[in-house]
């Protein structure tokens, strides 16, 4: 492959009008959207890949969210530059080719970058979602072969099942035990040795920040894209003395674009606030005393709410509008300020040390230096990722509710009550991850249970005990993480 035919991704970073760039003009592109964010194909000639940049502009993509468009994106590049070292141009593509691109991608030993089940199913979904699109609205001749062969016609009935995976490893998910996530935050975020001492020439950058967003991801099982997304407003106050706290997330910025309630810890939150009044003021104020937040472009500022959730917004040349938060995308969030005795401030609940919201993406970071620390320290598989602390979420509350379960919930006079308001332990897991199939809840979140047949009660508990019969289940599982007495000695 030449560099003239491989093609690159970016991402827009900013808006601009079309009709200002000749180049763009020339090249036919000037009706297109191209939002801040937004994915678009470059070859390293300086050729634009018309056809899937025009898919990411459709109003199909617009209404997904970023992270999806983004995956997307990587699966479809890499899918076009499968097809070009084959000599082919994606509307000559054929069945045989899809089927090829799946050994590659998932089995050929002469790819080093092999990749899972799960991530084949998505690679598959944007090849099939991309090809679907460019048969209904671009030159459908040019995939008339496909349709006569059943490959890509639009219709899943003629698609054949073979091309899906078989083998999604769920061996590939791991849990934490309550004390397994304490060491890994004490020694990977806060910098504490394995013994619970303090570091000597430690210098922690926003580590208060850190602390308190993990430890959000694992009290309230939220993804990392949910809880990067709050803002001020939607944080509650944790003041009420109860053990957790009820919490609306917005539909905008949760999974499947279904908003739902999250529960969360009370001494999380607590933690959250305290990072808000100390680290994120700090921030704000440098920010402020550079006149930062007066530079940004299409900065939204709210001048109050006429109803709960309502805001009146005014945009950077005056204009303004009453908005509703729950329509705000995670993007759009980080462009919504409010005005304060000492200046602007943004609404957004993270940020950088320079006070500027910070982006999903960031958090990787966060967690990939906290795994380095760990590792130093010569402690063995204690990795931790976003997404694992949403699964160790639903094995703890699992495990908690049935240790209380047996401590004699069976036989409280209320228990048929709690049974017919929530349904039984899985359906309740499934309440609180948010998932629309309680399937996902059994086989994936809680599979090291799924031999148990339970029920438990929902219940504030201050314990998180590693020990009980349900903890003993999953003891032998490798690939649940608990912790011996010899690692905190």
């Amino acid at each position: 492959m030449n560099a003239e035919t491989r093609w690159n991704l970016h991402f827009v970073t900013d808006r601009f009008a079309w009709s200002e760039d000749p180049l763009l003009e020339r090249l036919g592109l000037s009706p297109l959207r191209m939002d801040v964010g937004r994915p678009f194909l470059l070859s390293e000639g300086g050729t634009l890949h018309t056809p899937v940049n025009a898919f990411f502009a459709s109003g199909r993509m617009r209404n997904l969210s970023a992270g999806t468009n983004r995956k997307y994106a990587f699966s479809l590049k890499t899918w076009l530059n499968f097809l070009q070292l084959r000599g082919k141009e994606w509307g000559m593509a054929r069945e045989e080719d899809l089927f090829d691109f799946r050994f590659w991608r998932t089995t050929d030993l002469r790819n080093p970058g092999r990749v899972s089940g799960s991530t084949w199913q998505g690679d598959l979904a944007a090849v099939l979602a991309f090809h679907d699109w460019a048969t209904e609205r671009l030159c459908a001749a040019r995939l008339l072969p496909l349709a006569e062969r059943g490959s890509w016609d639009g219709r899943a009935r003629s698609r054949d099942p073979r091309a899906g995976s078989t083998r999604i490893r769920s061996t590939d998910v791991k849990w934490l035990t309550p004390g397994a996530f304490r060491l890994w935050r004490d020694v990977g975020i806060h910098g504490l040795t394995p013994g619970g001492s303090e570091r000597t020439r430690w210098r922690p950058r926003m580590q208060g920040r850190d602390a308190c967003f993990v430890e959000g991801l694992y009290s309230s099982g939220l993804r990392i894209q949910e809880l990067s997304s709050l803002v001020l407003p939607e944080l509650p106050e944790a003041g009420d003395g109860r053990g957790f706290v009820t919490a609306r997330l917005a539909g905008r910025c949760a999974k499947g674009g279904r908003g739902r309630k999250f529960w969360m810890g009370r001494s999380a939150l607590e933690g959250i606030w305290d990072y808000v009044e100390t680290e994120r003021a700090a921030s704000v104020r440098i920010a402020q005393a550079e006149g930062l937040y007066e530079e940004l472009r299409e900065r939204l500022v709210v001048k109050g709410t006429s109803s709960p959730g309502v805001m009146r917004v005014v945009r950077e040349e005056g204009s303004s509008a009453r908005l509703r938060l729950e329509d705000f995308s995670p993007s759009d969030r980080t462009k919504l300020f409010r005005e304060t005795a000492t200046g602007l401030e943004p609404l957004s609940l993270w940020l950088n040390e320079r006070g500027l919201p910070r982006k999903k993406m960031a958090w990787y970071k966060t967690f990939a230096l906290a795994n380095a620390r760990v590792e130093k320290f010569g402690i063995q598989r204690l990795v931790c990722h976003p997404h694992m602390l949403r699964h160790s979420f639903a094995l703890r509350w699992f495990a908690v509710g049935r240790l209380i379960w047996e401590r004699g919930a069976r036989a409280s006079d209320r228990s048929e009550d709690f049974r017919n308001q929530f349904g039984d332990t899985w359906s309740l897991v499934q309440t609180m991850l948010g998932h629309g199939d309680v399937a996902t809840t059994k086989n994936i979140y809680l599979e090291p249970f799924l031999g148990l047949d339970v029920q438990f009660l929902l219940a504030h508990s201050a314990q998180d005990p590693e020990a009980g019969t349900a903890w003993e289940f999953v003891r032998d599982d490798p690939r649940v993480r608990f912790i011996s007495p010899s690692e905190v000695r």
